[in-house]
């Protein structure tokens, strides 16, 4: 089937009574949830915000939230969501300043001098906008940003580009398994990353409905996807270890599971693909633009990968500025869609992240390496991940300066497991010419985990860092 556009106004039109969000005990129709957007929508611009200005909010995912996405694409605003952990913390501040924040919409009451922007619930907006009937304007449509995880560092924001052309909705594609006369997209990891974020909104411009997990457990995701005839979902790859561990699978098949935002070992894809069927779309990018996506098909035959470049993206791997070979590992770089940038040299993207590509152009991530002193981690986190019974493994560097130091924490799908597995990477390592790294074995799914389920790599390090000052000299 050829793809088509459609938007949530668009599927209200055709049936305003279709329910859009479900998130516990709050729900809402497509008629309820653009009205909603029209009226806050009309309410920011009585705010005297003219369009192209960043708003940012702590709105819980539901359909609170997403009303106030769509206002913010259809009206031409960009919205970046900001978790409520993360806006209390000394970061919170700062990343709205940096990011150009003008108003701050929230839930509740709004917090007079708390933050560095004007405040406003969203209640007050929609009162404000309820009095109107003006549909959204002809502006270039809004968007959303996000940050970083800092998984490495500090959270920081990222800009997006603004499109150029008047909200149209999306394109609906059949193999996303969402659209008017398809079931629900189920947002098993709520939270504020484009990652889990990106295919929740895109299923409900699309026409799909999205039910909201708020508490995380293999056995309430089995249950709300048979309750709601659940189409797809989105999956981090720790969650997708907790359903390989648990064994249970929806009873109606699910047409596709995206997953990504960190690697995942190839022994727990395959037994993933066993479980659900073959229905996972991998996909990896940054907080600026997904860059490749692949099917369950192609990783079959290419497995370990995460897929080819998209359309009109440009992948390259280069050490010192310089492409490599394929097979060659080296920095991953991309050139980015001219809509997706700003200017031409904001077109080049380096990701920090090491990897290679195939002679048929699929890309493998090694890891993560913001400087070349990391490429020794990134490479024993890749070897590692190969092995049988690993669930996720993360390498640091304790030394701090001078001589590597390196600490492998590896999470392991059985305890009993351990042991043998502590073994087998001293002797993959030594076989591959690596300095064997000192192991601590982990209970699977105990690491320190960011929202969107990447490992906390300073929350080991400083650990590290703490245990050494308290010991005597």
């Amino acid at each position: 089937m050829r793809s088509y556009l459609w938007s949530p106004w668009r599927t209200a039109a055709a049936d305003a009574s279709r329910v859009a969000v479900i998130a516990g005990p709050e729900s809402c129709t497509f008629g309820e949830l653009t009205e909603r957007a029209d009226a806050l929508g009309r309410g920011l611009r009585e705010q005297g915000l003219p369009d192209g200005c960043i708003l940012s909010t702590d709105i819980r995912t539901g359909p609170g939230f997403f009303a106030l996405a769509l206002t913010a694409l259809a009206y031409g605003y960009g919205l970046f969501p900001v978790e409520d952990g993360l806006l209390r913390s000394a970061a919170g501040p700062r990343l709205l300043s940096e990011m150009g924040v003008a108003l701050h919409v929230t839930a509740g009451p709004a917090r007079a001098g708390s933050l560095p922007v004007r405040t406003v619930s969203d209640e007050s907006l929609a009162d404000a906008g309820s009095r109107g009937s003006a549909s959204a304007p002809r502006v270039p449509a809004g968007y959303l940003a996000f940050a970083t995880s800092g998984t490495t560092g500090v959270p920081r924001g990222v800009p997006r580009v603004r499109p150029g052309h008047p909200y149209l909705g999306v394109a609906v594609e059949s193999r996303y398994a969402a659209g008017p006369s398809v079931g629900p997209h189920l947002m098993a990891n709520p939270t504020y990353h484009l990652g889990t974020l990106g295919p929740a909104l895109y299923a409900l411009q699309a026409g799909s409905a999205v039910v909201v997990q708020r508490h995380w457990s293999p056995q309430e995701f089995v249950l709300l996807a048979d309750c709601h005839n659940v189409a797809s979902t989105m999956l981090s790859p720790d969650l997708l270890v907790d359903i390989v561990a648990a064994g249970s699978a929806p009873a109606r098949s699910l047409k596709a599971v995206f997953h990504g935002g960190a690697a995942c070992p190839p022994a727990i894809k395959r037994a993933a693909v066993d479980l659900l069927g073959p229905v996972l779309h991998e996909y990896y990018g940054t907080s600026r633009s997904i860059l490749t996506e692949i099917d369950t098909i192609q990783w079959l035959d290419h497995p370990g990968s995460v897929g080819r470049a998209l359309p009109g993206i440009t992948l390259t791997v280069e050490r010192d500025g310089t492409p490599v070979p394929p097979g060659v590992p080296g920095e991953i770089c991309a050139r980015l869609r001219r809509a997706d940038s700003t200017s031409v040299d904001d077109r080049v993207l380096r990701t920090g992240d090491l990897g290679y590509l195939d002679d048929d152009a699929y890309l493998y991530i090694l890891g993560r390496a913001d400087e070349q002193d990391g490429w020794l981690e990134a490479l024993l986190e890749h070897l590692v991940r190969q092995l049988p019974g690993v669930t996720d493994v993360v390498v640091i560097d304790a030394s701090g300066t001078g001589d590597p130091e390196l600490i492998c924490h590896v999470e392991t799908r059985t305890p009993e497991g351990a042991t043998e597995l502590v073994q087998a990477i001293g002797v993959a390592a030594t076989a591959q010419g690596l300095p064997v790294p000192q192991i601590v074995a982990h209970p699977r799914g105990t690491l320190p985990r960011t929202p969107s389920g990447k490992i906390r790599r300073t929350a080991l390090t400083s650990g590290v860092m703490e245990d050494r000052q308290g010991q005597p000299q």
